[in-house]
């Protein structure tokens, strides 16, 4: 038997060196962000806070994470052998979630962009993994009861938050947060990547 595996969604994973020190700094960054807008805006987040936009002419902090991603969405866009033009690439937002103990995100996509990204400031151990969704919603519809999940027969999979990692992957591909069963803040930040 011959199995032709077309249309693959792939998810990119990405580790920041030395991230520790850097996170510490954005940290301290994102929760001034919090003091000065502590209500934030409410968008997948179900309980947490997530900011409004960074203004990325203002960047400070996030600047070694900017120009970790820039590299980052070099390569995505390699392996997609996309044509790659540094100076039509945008980081069309950028913004912070944090989720306390309790609180999660709903599913979602992020419209309008070729590329979402999720990047771990701070995530402590069970404090809600990633989860992705198969887009071809046609799939999960009707199937015979399944022994084992593989690639082929797998709804959805899931990846712990891990401080340091960046994930990319298709903006339309519908994801959510499980819910922080830690006792500590869950922090991230994403941002969405387009070309103009």
């Amino acid at each position: 038997m011959l199995v032709h595996k077309v249309f693959p969604v792939s998810i990119f994973e990405f580790k920041l060196e030395n991230f520790s020190e850097i996170n510490k700094k954005i940290e301290k960054y994102i929760y001034e962000q919090k003091k000065i807008d502590p209500e934030g805006i409410n968008r997948s987040n179900s309980g947490g806070w997530h900011s409004r936009i960074f203004d990325l002419k203002n960047v400070g902090e996030l600047l070694p994470l900017i120009n970790f991603s820039k590299h980052c969405v070099r390569n995505v866009f390699n392996s997609y052998n996309w044509e790659f033009v540094p100076e039509k690439i945008s980081f069309i937002g950028m913004w912070s979630i944090i989720n306390p103990p309790g609180s999660f995100n709903i599913k979602h996509t992020h419209p309008n962009s070729l590329l979402s990204a999720a990047y771990y400031v701070k995530a402590k151990k069970d404090s809600g993994p990633i989860a992705f969704f198969d887009p071809k919603h046609v799939a999960v519809m009707k199937h015979p009861k399944i022994k084992e999940f593989n690639e082929l027969s797998a709804e959805h999979i899931s990846f712990e938050a891990e401080e340091g990692k960046l994930y990319i992957f298709p903006a339309y591909l519908e994801h959510a947060v499980n819910k922080n069963r830690s006792n500590e803040d869950r922090i991230v930040i994403s941002f969405n990547i387009d070309t103009i």
